[in-house]
């Protein structure tokens, strides 16, 4: 029926990461991402006249003008069920991480003692990759051979011989852009349809301790098109919206489950209370170049990683040491697990991370200690890893 309203949950939104898929308007390999907020803005550049008219009136330019396109989008975090096919939400973490995911295989275990795991054959192996065990997610922390390694904190359960460690879907910091494509298609079809392509992500945060487990990511994109105005010229087509889909395929982590693992050697944190991952690129923007009206491309500047974190203190041995580590400006690894079943678990490893004096908070029954800004150190992409299983 015409002349109704457009309802704000009429829509899906498509993503697809453009290194692997890098036809721009064909949107068939692209997956519905749980987004729950999108927000697209063109910031357009007006120029004015300022000759001498002997009037007050403004008097705008007209016809194309250099702009800025930025988007901001929040999503559920999700894991991975294993097979060829990345994560749903894999294009949003890849352009925050600037690098593709990578699908590791399972591997037969001979012997484990702690820490420290050989392998039945040779193996691929390489810093930072998560493996899985049950309900757990470790990341190898170092390597000694093509079988042996050791883990940032032991699994619960021993790994007898002939136990099967499961591949994850690997992701770690990379040096180039990682762009992506949304397709934002709304009902009806009279609707305004936007598609964006070439958007990178500038700041990736992962929020930890909600309802469930949140990703949003804040950034900027190349081109903007819809179906009406026109703008991509006549061979231009606008893609249509994959037909093979399901909405409720990836379900969404609980924020509020999980395990936490701090200090060397790596001790069980139980009384976490939130925490944060911003991953910031400093991207700039290249928009003011002769002859260009829309973003020619995108400079990647100083990665800065950082976490928060609010624990509550106790009397022990654990939380004597953090407060010691962060007085003394010294380094100490972390590793957040949320989620506890397999295909729902989604992990972050920093090997480094120099914390702050915390801010003591007496407002509740308990002591709050609340560490704001905590960097995590790297010398090659090494400063955080990340692996969905």
């Amino acid at each position: 029926m015409a002349n109704e309203y457009i309802a704000s949950l009429s829509n899906r939104i498509f993503i697809k990461s453009e290194v692997d898929s890098p036809t721009l308007n064909n949107m068939a390999e692209a997956q519905i991402a749980p987004i729950t907020a999108f927000e697209l803005s063109s910031n357009r550049k007006q120029l004015y006249r300022r000759d001498k008219t002997g009037f007050r009136s403004e008097s705008p330019v007209m016809g194309p003008q250099r702009e800025l396109i930025e988007f901001n989008l929040d999503s559920y975090g999700t894991g991975w069920a294993g097979g060829s096919s990345k994560p749903s939400i894999s294009p949003i973490l890849e352009s925050g991480l600037c690098k593709s995911a990578e699908l590791s295989s399972s591997f037969a275990v001979q012997s484990s003692a702690g820490t420290s795991i050989s392998l039945q054959a040779d193996a691929v192996l390489s810093i930072g990759m998560g493996l899985s065990f049950g309900s757990e997610i470790r990341f190898i922390e170092s390597i000694s051979g093509p079988r042996d390694f050791t883990i940032n904190a032991a699994f619960s359960v021993q790994l007898d011989s002939g136990s099967q460690l499961d591949g994850c879907a690997n992701l770690s910091l990379g040096e180039s852009v990682n762009p992506m494509s949304i397709l934002d298609s709304w009902a009806p079809s009279q609707a305004i349809q936007r598609f964006v392509t070439g958007a990178v992500t500038d700041v990736l945060k992962v929020n930890i301790n909600n309802d469930f487990l949140e990703i949003s990511a804040k950034g900027y994109a190349r081109n903007l098109y819809d179906n009406v105005s026109g703008i991509g010229g006549s061979e231009f087509q606008f893609p249509d919206a994959p037909s093979n889909f399901s909405a409720l395929e990836n379900s969404p982590i609980a924020g509020h489950l999980g395990q936490a693992f701090i200090g060397v050697p790596a001790a069980s944190l139980c009384t976490l209370t939130q925490a944060e991952l911003r991953i910031d690129n400093n991207i700039e923007p290249r928009t003011d170049e002769f002859g260009c009206f829309s973003t020619k491309a995108f400079v990647l500047g100083r990665r800065r990683v950082s976490l928060d974190l609010t624990i509550f203190e106790r009397n022990d041995a654990l939380s004597q040491a953090l407060y010691a580590k962060a007085v003394n400006n010294e380094p100490v690894p972390v590793m957040l697990q949320i989620g506890n079943q397999p295909g729902s678990m989604f992990a972050i490893y920093l090997p480094s991370v120099l914390f702050p004096v915390p801010a003591f908070s007496d407002a509740q029954p308990r002591l709050l200690w609340q560490f704001r800004n905590a960097i995590a150190m790297g010398l090659q992409n090494d400063e955080v890893f990340i692996a969905l299983r």
